[in-house]
């Protein structure tokens, strides 16, 4: 799977709620069973941890590449060193 898609399911898993007492929608909907309906709302879940834990996994395999700010820093090492 490509890094970039890995990324955005990242993204979708950490906007999840914290927990379904904590939730705003307690009193209004029933409780969301992720196995019936197919979507992770909450991170308290099995289902959420399962799924970040095999992200972590596979993301864990992919070599990391600097960001801007981290070049910068590399760059600047290395021109202080080379003075």
């Amino acid at each position: 799977m490509h890094t970039g898609t890995l990324m955005n399911r990242r993204a979708a898993l950490l906007k999840c709620e914290e927990t379904w007492s904590h939730s705003d929608r307690v009193g209004y909907d029933a409780k969301p069973n992720p196995t019936k309906t197919g979507f992770i709302q909450f991170k308290d879940t099995a289902e959420w941890q399962q799924a970040y834990s095999e992200l972590k996994a596979v993301l864990d395999t992919r070599e990391n590449i600097p960001n801007k700010k981290e070049r910068k820093a590399m760059r600047q090492t290395k021109a202080k060193a080379s003075r």
